[in-house]
């Protein structure tokens, strides 16, 4: 019998291990505008306002990082970015009048994505 609880266990911590990966890769493909339902608004809704607050916990703690307009995370010796090979001295932080739609973050010049939620920013679908 203990067997089969062992076992039973390591199959359903196994089925969450996959759940978790589902649950990420429709959140990305929600982010890239690629899904959509009010279900999964609702849902990235609920991340959304963890992300802000996680972006307000860091920067006052003096934890924020810089990003790369293309939205990756960068540190502060870094002279380009390794995702898409940008210089970096471009990098004191200017930001646009535009807000993100989903967080209401102001969006760095000519990012892609929000550099709090993630989303892709919308004037970038056109």
């Amino acid at each position: 019998m203990s067997e089969y609880k062992t076992e039973k266990e390591r199959m359903l911590a196994e089925k969450s291990w996959w759940l978790a990966r589902l649950g990420e890769s429709i959140y990305h493909q929600f982010r890239m505008g690629q899904l959509y339902s009010e279900e999964l608004k609702e849902y990235a809704g609920e991340i959304n306002k963890l992300d802000q607050q996680i972006h307000q916990l860091k920067t006052r703690n003096g934890m924020s990082h810089k990003h790369c307009t293309c939205g990756h995370q960068v540190e502060e010796q870094d002279t380009y970015c390794e995702r898409c090979g940008q210089k970096l001295d471009i990098l004191n932080v200017d930001y646009e009048d535009q807000a993100c739609s989903h967080c209401n973050s102001k969006l760095q010049v000519g990012a892609n994505f929000c550099h709090v939620c993630g989303m892709r920013n919308e004037g970038e679908l056109a």
